[in-house]
């Protein structure tokens, strides 16, 4: 832990030496350190010569920080994320990373549930507008860049079709803001990636499910989880892949059912129906654990009402109270952004995956 004092050392970004001092106030007109940090920052590839010595083929997603931008408070034991890498399918990095920033289409957002952050997080939550796919076909829409954003904490992109998403999250829970068009075709999707498990749909308001068990990939957060809507699905169904050995499968080769309330299996997932003729927003808050119970009591201890701001609120506040213990003078906008962005990633790990009395969450393999 870094801690306040008067020492003074001298750091060297980018050429440019940057005065850091623990503790220091800052002075009048600078930005706010939690203002500095931007999540997006190492999820581009960096692919020139000049820096590198040599550069990867045209495409090549090399060279990548393979972080991720989802929002998440300090060491916590989830992150709400954005994915738009079809790891089950494509396996480029080397490393289960669910965000590359060229690719231009998402395949859905992510709550915790998995040994790591991101790619092998589970379930996937997507909303749609009109047609959908059952995965690994995944339906893919393309987002807005111009229209996306990242802070500590927080995350938003605007999908092609209207629908605009907001996450953000608490140290054992996640929240999900998913504002459709007027549209009387929207949905969320909601799946287990390849080992599948149980996904059940319960009453007209919750969703949750049970992964299965994967040795060593065994969820860290608890292999449960448990999905509350704000408001009630005016349809649903449930989901699967065929039965079979096949890793994916060719044009009706998939089991969908509608009114049907469990299934199971590789794939397994459900959809629910929303009424948006007037545009409305749905919000989603999602919990996991070593059973049901478990995760539900996580959702009223972290997340007793539909505060999405305020989620949001507290959530800046954790990482204000930590990147302010280093203060930044000199050097440029540049090269500040780029101090307290690195600082703001290194505080993903480790996670705090217990607390005095509380059951230990066992760490997964593989990294983040």
């Amino acid at each position: 832990m870094i801690r306040s004092g008067p020492c003074r050392v001298l750091l060297l970004v980018g050429g440019a030496l940057i005065a850091v001092a623990a503790g220091a106030q800052s002075g009048r007109g600078i930005r706010e350190p939690v203002d500095e940090a931007n999540p997006l920052v190492g999820t581009a590839p960096l692919d020139r010569a000049d820096l590198l010595g040599n550069a990867p083929p045209p495409g090549e997603p090399a060279y990548s920080g393979q972080t991720s931008p989802g929002a998440r408070v300090p060491h916590s034991g989830v992150e709400v994320a954005p994915v738009n890498v079809n790891i089950e399918l494509n396996y480029p990095f080397g490393v289960p990373t669910p965000y590359h920033y060229p690719n231009a289409t998402m395949i859905g957002f992510t709550a915790g549930g998995g040994p790591t952050y991101g790619g092998r997080a589970k379930p996937l939550f997507m909303p749609v507008v009109g047609d959908w796919t059952v995965p690994p076909a995944y339906t893919q829409v393309h987002y807005d860049k111009t229209r996306e954003t990242a802070a500590p904490g927080y995350y938003s992109v605007a999908l092609d079709g209207g629908t605009v998403v907001e996450l953000t999250a608490t140290r054992l829970s996640g929240l999900m803001k998913f504002a459709f068009p007027k549209t009387d075709r929207a949905a969320v999707l909601v799946n287990l990636p390849r080992a599948g498990g149980t996904i059940e749909v319960v009453g007209d308001h919750v969703i949750r499910g049970l992964s299965a068990p994967q040795g060593d990939r065994e969820t860290a957060d608890g292999p449960y989880f448990v999905a509350e809507f704000s408001r009630p699905f005016s349809g649903f169904g449930t989901f699967r892949k065929a039965p079979g050995d096949g890793a994916a499968w060719g044009i009706g080769d998939k089991d969908v059912e509608a009114k049907r309330r469990s299934v199971a299996g590789s794939y397994a997932g459900g959809y629910l129906d929303f009424a948006a003729q007037r545009g409305e927003t749905v919000l989603v808050k999602v919990a996991h654990g070593h059973s049901y119970a478990e995760a539900e009591a996580r959702l009223r201890s972290e997340q007793p009402g539909w505060d999405f701001a305020g989620v949001r609120g507290a959530a800046r506040a954790a990482w204000a109270q930590l990147l302010d213990k280093v203060k930044v003078t000199g050097g440029t906008p540049r090269q500040r952004q780029l101090f307290y962005s690195t600082l703001f990633q290194s505080f993903a790990s480790p996670r705090l995956i217990a607390r005095k009395g509380e059951r230990l969450m066992r760490q997964g393999g593989g990294r983040r």
